[in-house]
């Protein structure tokens, strides 16, 4: 009898996880981490869409789909102007072997507009290697990092 319901509860805690599971790829699209990406000068190997270019990671980690943006300050307004750039679609490492994420070092990525505003954004027009790319985080984003990927105590 008490095997039975050991068995029980291993398979409804094994049943629990897989449901976890399966709704963290559900919304692994939604989730966007936080990331710092320094841009090498003399690296831009593409200056308007797609964007190619190496990058260093100071901070975070940097995905395939993370939405990307620059922060440049106004020159006139006293806010800081955010230009979205698009999302990452490639990374890769210096050997040229594709990855879909990195955390630290030097990689190359390529980023791709998804609308018109951020199909027209151009390295040394509307932002210079001295700006830092940072990843566009949502609320939304932000509510599915804590609900599906925070580490639990």
């Amino acid at each position: 009898m008490a095997d039975t319901v050991y068995k029980l509860v291993d398979s409804y805690i094994d049943h629990i996880e897989k449901l976890k599971e399966e709704k963290k790829q559900q919304y692994a699209a939604e989730a966007v981490f936080p990331c710092t990406l320094k841009i090498l000068p003399n690296r831009v190997y593409h200056s308007k869409d797609p964007i190619v270019c190496d990058v260093e990671v100071l901070e975070g980690a940097v995905k395939v789909g993370t939405p990307i943006c620059v922060c440049v300050p106004s020159k006139d307004r006293g806010a800081d102007i955010v230009h979205g750039l698009g999302r990452i679609s490639s990374i890769k490492t210096s050997s040229g072997m594709q990855i879909d994420y990195a955390k630290k070092g030097v990689v190359s990525i390529k980023i791709i507009g998804e609308n018109p505003q951020e199909k027209s954004r151009l390295y040394g027009r509307h932002f210079t290697a001295s700006n830092e790319l940072l990843s566009q985080i949502s609320r939304r984003s932000i509510d599915v990092l804590k609900e599906y990927y925070r580490a639990r105590r």
